[in-house]
């Protein structure tokens, strides 16, 4: 089984994913470090300091990979069984957004993708959506792995658009 773990930089994905591989024995794949280090990518933007995935040989990496857990903010784009999107307070994001010194725009760009919901729209086939703010990593994670076991679907049940109206450019 390929699960993803989406959502906006900030979120959490990397937290939930590891504590979640950790609790079914899969593997662990961070898609941002394997990007970088097989060079898997087309282009370095440097204005935003962020890579140009090249997804045909990122697909060709995962390919016959089984019981891994795909963490990154494309992860929702590949070849997966099971997608979980994490959302989170915009400000929240911002704030540790800013905390790990990413560039304003790179920030912000980021905080107006998690209000517009841009990894849940782009997220096909059997997606399971949580409101991690300020929850409980465990309590998180269980909830991911009845919502798999029971293969739910939850889509569209956080709206970030009119509280947070006022972060959009």
């Amino acid at each position: 089984m390929k699960i993803a773990i989406t959502g906006t930089p900030g979120v959490g994905k990397t937290t939930i994913s590891k504590k979640l591989a950790e609790k079914l024995g899969f593997r662990h794949i961070d898609i941002t470090e394997v990007v970088k280090e097989y060079k898997l990518y087309s282009e370095k933007d440097e204005e935003m300091d962020s890579y140009v995935i090249d997804f045909d040989k990122l697909r060709e990496f995962l390919y016959g990979l089984d019981n891994v857990i795909l963490d990154g903010h494309v992860s929702h784009l590949l070849d997966v069984d099971y997608i979980v999107v994490l959302r989170c307070n915009p400000e929240v994001i911002k704030k540790r957004l800013e905390e790990r010194r990413y560039k304003q725009k790179k920030v912000m760009e980021n905080v107006e993708a998690e209000i517009l919901d841009v990894c849940l729209a782009e997220s096909e086939g059997i997606v399971y959506e949580i409101d991690a703010t300020g929850r409980d990593v465990d309590d998180i994670v269980d909830e991911i792995i009845d919502a798999i076991k029971n293969k739910r679907v939850r889509k569209g049940i956080i709206d970030w658009t009119e509280k947070y109206f006022y972060l959009l450019e």
